[in-house]
């Protein structure tokens, strides 16, 4: 029975490909048959007519009939043969469609011999172009001008993506065009973009609502256990143990201070309720006039002065303000994940004036905050997708060598990637150093958007993460053009080249940096300019782009 579904399936493709093999010339023999790829020579006859030798270039794509099915590939390299015009084609393998559907792999390998065709572009739609109800189309299969190259929705979303290249190479707008187009798809998408330059505010002026830490209140008490070591315990000094042991006791006690006794008993250090500050330093006095305790007072008196600067210091007002300790927790979520959307699906947080020295318990309180309520509305029957894209990802989840001091974000985050598709939560990546970024969490990108990319350790990290048949596109990466880009992976029916689609100034990030030739052409009049600047500085405020 099986034998005759593959002889009937066997007759029905070589009957619909007859006439359109009839239609073409073919431009070459296959030599030599591996697993990965073939080798296929071209003979002199054939490059010597541009319209059959175009498909013999870098980057084209050519196919076979061989058992049944259409096997596809894409040239790699391309050699001179022993005679003049002869030349010779590096293929690598990309798939194969038996029947209707392309499928990623090839299980029906062809043999010297047989005869090699270059790519319609019925074909190059069938290969790249996914169903107009399930695809987000960003641009244009390379070479062609008029292929549309579509990321399927649902598997790009739903198994996490990252998008990576060299400073300058389009990366943001890569990020502004997908979301743009998600958007237009879906216009009740939940979509938080984690903003370390203020780039995305413009680029989302009408899709998106913005926050900053003047407009955004993160109230200290939403931190959990190990966030607020992050913060208040000094790394790799001496008695830090005893300075976490007494943190852990007195949060504790403080947040159950100001809750129920029926429900202080199921309280943990993690659990987010509102404690006051002073509850918190009247535990710390507690522990530390205690006859009997083990510790002597130097950790008791740095985790005060710890405390009483974050309570002065106006730069952490956003956090640690006297007028924070409502519950405010159902209105904070609702805010920055868009609860309900009421139009504005995109909240983009600016975090360029939160403080260095604590940025990443930030991000790692924010997006802990997004796995924390997709699990728990999940359990509750009310999941809702949410979309978390971090830029500057590197600064947050390093790699074991170049991993700094701060834990909690790289948690946080390397948690969402393991297990944020069973949630909801889905993840994406933007980094111009992938060799820095964790490996663990890269690994769980299923769709890898790569940009020209001009370090060689950088270009190798990503091969690594990378499925197989992306060697050709690999070795295109130092020479794509800005709005260029290699995808392979998940999203993609099979590893493709695209040339991404303009967005129109106004719909771009304020990612463009201070051009030096137009910017000293000009001598600057104003004498006071150099003042006003210093002024917003020691205030902390800046002009809005």
């Amino acid at each position: 029975m099986i034998d005759d579904d593959h002889d009937r399936l066997e007759a029905d493709t070589r009957e619909r490909v007859k006439p359109v093999l009839g239609a073409m010339s073919a431009i070459g023999e296959i030599e030599e048959v591996l697993a990965a790829g073939a080798t296929v020579q071209v003979s002199p006859a054939v490059t010597a007519v541009p319209e059959l030798a175009r498909n013999c270039r870098i980057g084209s794509v050519i196919k076979c009939y061989t058992d049944g099915a259409e096997v596809f590939g894409i040239v790699r390299s391309v050699s001179a043969g022993d005679t003049a015009g002869e030349v010779h084609l590096e293929v690598d393998f990309a798939g194969q469609i038996v029947g209707e559907k392309f499928a990623r792999g090839v299980t029906r390998f062809p043999l010297p011999g047989e005869s090699v065709y270059g790519a319609t572009d019925e074909d190059l739609e069938r290969v790249y172009a996914p169903g107009a109800d399930q695809a987000l189309h960003i641009g244009k299969v390379f070479p062609t001008d008029y292929v549309e190259a579509g990321l399927v929705t649902e598997q790009l979303l739903s198994k996490h993506f990252a998008i990576l290249g060299s400073t300058g190479t389009g990366k943001s707008s890569t990020v502004a065009l997908l979301v743009h187009r998600i958007v237009e798809q879906m216009p009740n998408s939940h979509i938080f973009i984690l903003d370390p330059h203020n780039e995305y505010a413009r680029a989302f002026a009408y899709e998106g609502i913005h926050f900053n830490t003047k407009d955004l209140s993160l109230p200290y008490w939403m931190m959990n256990f190990t966030e607020h070591v992050e913060l208040l315990i000094s790394h790799n000094t001496d008695g830090r143990e005893q300075e976490v042991d007494i943190l852990r006791r007195i949060l504790l006690a403080a947040r159950r201070k100001g809750t129920p006794n029926n429900q202080s008993k199921l309280m943990t250090v993690d659990t987010p309720v509102p404690y006051k500050l002073t509850d918190l330093l009247d535990s710390l006095d507690g522990e530390a006039g205690k006859l009997d305790k083990a510790e002597d007072a130097r950790p008791f008196m740095k985790i005060r002065s710890k405390i009483e600067e974050l309570r002065t210091d106006q730069r952490y007002a956003f956090m640690f303000s006297g007028l924070l300790v409502q519950d405010s927790l159902s209105e904070i979520i609702a805010k920055i994940f868009r609860f309900p959307v009421l139009g504005r699906p995109v909240c983009t947080l600016d975090l360029s004036d939160v403080p260095s020295d604590i940025v990443d318990v930030v991000v790692a309180l924010l997006t802990r905050l997004v796995f924390d309520y997709a699990s728990w509305s999940r359990r509750s029957g009310e999941s809702t997708p949410i979309l978390l894209i971090c830029e500057e990802a590197h600064r947050y989840i390093p790699s074991k060598a170049a991993s700094g001091k701060a834990q909690a974000a790289r948690k946080s985050l390397e948690r969402i990637a393991k297990e944020g598709r069973k949630y909801g939560v889905s993840l994406g990546l933007v980094s111009q150093r992938p060799s820095d970024l964790s490996e663990a969490v890269l690994s769980q990108c299923g769709t890898i958007i790569s940009m020209r990319m001009n370090n060689e350790r950088d270009r190798r990290y990503v091969e690594n993460a990378m499925p197989e048949g992306t060697r050709s596109f690999l070795e295109a990466l130092p020479t794509l053009q800005n709005r260029e880009c290699v995808i392979s992976g998940e999203g993609v029916g099979s590893p493709i080249r695209v040339r991404l689609d303009y967005l129109e100034e106004n719909l771009r990030p304020a990612s463009s940096d201070p051009e030096f030739t137009s910017g000293w052409k000009h001598d600057i009049d104003d004498g006071e300019i150099v003042s006003k600047i210093i002024a917003n500085w020691r205030q902390g405020s800046k002009q809005e782009r």
